[in-house]
Parts: C-alpha cells; sequence; structure tokens
C-alpha cells in the first residue's frame, strides 16, 4: 500500500494530475521504475514532443513502449511522406501503438477509395488511422445514400466527418438535404454542434441555411440560460 501511495505521489510531481486514473487505464504502470517514468518524459521531449505528460495520459500504453521503438515509429511515418510525424503523433498518441504495415495499409486502402492524397488527409486528421476502413467506406456510402454527389471529395476537403458517430452524419445529412440551396460546406458546420443543438434544428425543420443558423442560436441561448441556473 505504501509503495503505490508512493507511485501516486511520485506520478503527480512529474505532472499527471490523475495518476490513480493513469494507473487504471495502464495497470503496469505500477509496476514501472519511478526513474523509468521520468526517463521516458524527457526522451520523448527530446525526441521534440513539447508535452509528453499530456501524451501519456492520452496514451498511457506509451509507458510500456521503448524509445527506440518511438523513434523508429517516426522515421516510418516520415518515409512514407508524413513531413512532420511529431505533430501528428502528439495530435494523436495512439499511433504509437498502430504497426507501420497497417498504417501503410491503409493509406493503400484510402487510396483504392478515390483519395487522391491519403497522406494528407491523415495528417489532417491522424485519427483516421484508428478508424476501421470497412466504416470509412459505410461512411462514404450513407452521404451518397443521402444525396451528396462527392462524398469523396466532401471527406478530404473535411476528413473530422469520418469521425462523427453514424447516427450524427445520418441527422446533420438529412437536415442540409431538406434545405431549399445547400452546399456540401453546410454539413461541415452543422455537424460540429452540440446533440441538442442538432436536435432543435432537426424539430424546427428549417428550409434555409439562414434558418438553420437563427434555430442555432436560439438553441444555443437557451442553453446558455439553462446552465446558468
Amino acid at each position: 500500500m505504501r509503495h503505490d501511495l508512493d507511485k501516486i505521489a511520485y506520478l503527480h510531481e512529474l505532472g499527471f494530475a490523475d495518476p490513480v486514473k493513469l494507473i487504471t487505464s495502464f495497470p503496469e504502470t505500477a509496476g514501472l521504475a519511478s526513474d523509468n517514468v521520468r526517463r521516458k518524459i524527457v526522451d520523448l521531449r527530446d525526441l521534440g514532443f513539447a508535452d509528453p505528460v499530456k501524451m501519456i495520459t492520452y496514451f498511457p500504453q506509451i509507458l510500456g513502449l521503448g524509445i527506440d521503438n518511438i523513434r523508429g515509429r517516426i522515421a516510418d511515418l516520415r518515409g512514407l511522406g508524413f513531413s512532420d510525424p511529431v505533430k501528428m503523433v502528439t495530435l494523436n498518441p495512439s499511433i504509437l501503438g498502430l504497426g507501420i504495415d497497417n498504417i501503410r495499409g491503409r493509406i493503400t486502402d484510402l487510396r483504392e477509395l478515390g483519395f487522391n492524397d491519403p497522406v494528407k488527409m491523415v495528417t489532417s486528421s491522424p485519427t483516421i488511422l484508428g478508424l476501421a476502413i470497412d466504416n470509412i467506406r459505410g461512411r462514404i456510402a450513407d452521404l451518397r445514400e443521402l444525396g451528396f454527389n462527392d462524398p469523396v471529395k466532401m471527406v478530404t476537403l473535411r476528413p473530422a466527418i469520418l469521425g462523427y458517430a453514424r447516427e450524427r452524419v445520418l441527422i446533420c445529412g438529412r437536415i442540409v438535404m431538406r434545405l431549399e440551396e445547400r452546399t456540401d460546406n453546410m454539413l461541415g458546420r452543422l455537424i460540429k454542434e452540440s446533440r441538442a443543438v442538432i436536435d432543435a434544428v432537426g424539430v424546427a425543420q428549417p428550409r434555409t441555411w439562414s434558418d438553420v443558423r437563427a434555430v442555432i442560436v436560439v438553441a444555443k441561448r437557451r442553453a446558455a440560460k439553462t446552465a446558468e441556473g
């Protein structure tokens, strides 16, 4: 028990806001020597990562990876055409847990789906690497079935669309497709709103984008008043 308390205190000193959660997420942390954790933070900083503590908090499994493996993964990503692997991993540390063959395969899969520059897409939204290719294929099919003419172009311009739940995409897509005049950009703007706001827009059944924006403003004001009590 004393050892556990000492480890929690030490992790807290290193900058981890919630050491207990860290250990719960990656139990192996409890068995690591304190100096090893400190060394991993120093090594990550030497590789160019500005906030190793934040990275480890997001993806605790980093503590179980050898620094040579991490260095090698950065080199592999650069070899695949990513100009700034450090920034890419900073945005999505879980990339370090993916095999390089899986990453290479995902780039090939995206190209086969019609994306001309998968590397640019992944650079913009690194979380794509964690999505199943069948889900990406299904998302494109959903957008096409909703009536959007060029889903591949839509996703190319706004890769984050792939990361939203299917239900949210369908709801927002139907709202946009009911508008008298619409653009693909409208889906990308609406889908970022909270679910409460999106539902309010859906209930209002707006016919123009101006109407959509008006409903959004009212819904946000109502939410703010509710939050104030």
